[in-house]
């Protein structure tokens, strides 16, 4: 009888598990497809690190230590971009300094033989991004982060971060066609002109 208890739950923490898994999964998803279709630097920002954050426990629920702590760094370091993105020079190189660091420091500490190499990688580029980068240039080079981490996403088996990486790409791209639509000349003229004839309409 006890045997049976035992199975029983067993089987309602591996279930439970496996939700909590495809339910973060599909979360940070939702949450970084809508960042990186974003022309707005500050709400590409916070969104991202709200990303980072949901990945993190994904990551956690994966067994996966490496990519959980470095995903955590990099919502603390989405989040502190978003802070001095008007900020002066020196302000930023500092807090990119910092985080660079931060980034190497964790990836050392918390490194196994399951971690890929392209996970550090991915987290300094994304790093200099955020500090440094910002309209079509930054949407691209999350483009190029979101491929390195793919390794990671197939290693584990987990389809959800497989599309956390494949649609955010897209939508990276669609991004950078956002941004570039808004930078041409009169595109603020031609949006007030619709928005104006919305109004007068209804």
């Amino acid at each position: 009888m006890r045997s049976k208890l035992a199975c029983v739950r067993c089987s309602i923490v591996i279930v439970t598990s496996d939700f909590l898994v495809h339910a973060t999964g599909m979360s940070a998803l939702v949450i970084n497809v809508v960042a990186m279709a974003s022309t707005c630097e500050k709400s590409l920002r916070v969104q991202s690190a709200m990303a980072g954050l949901v990945w993190a426990l994904n990551n956690f629920l994966l067994g996966a230590y490496t990519a959980a702590a470095l995903s955590l760094v990099s919502a603390s370091r989405t989040t502190a971009s978003a802070v001095v993105l008007r900020s002066k020079v020196q302000v930023r190189r500092t807090a990119f300094l910092g985080f660079v660091g931060l980034t190497l420091a964790v990836a050392a500490m918390t490194w196994d033989s399951r971690s890929s190499l392209l996970i550090p990688v991915a987290a300094l580029l994304s790093t200099y991004a955020m500090f440094y980068l910002r309209g079509p240039s930054l949407r691209w080079s999350m483009l190029v982060v979101s491929a390195l981490w793919m390794d990671h996403a197939w290693s584990h088996g987990s389809w959800e971060q497989i599309a956390g990486n494949a649609l955010p790409g897209l939508a990276a791209v669609y991004g950078v066609c956002r941004v570039r639509e808004a930078e041409k000349p009169g595109a603020a003229n031609r949006n007030f002109q619709a928005a104006r004839s919305s109004v007068l309409g209804s």
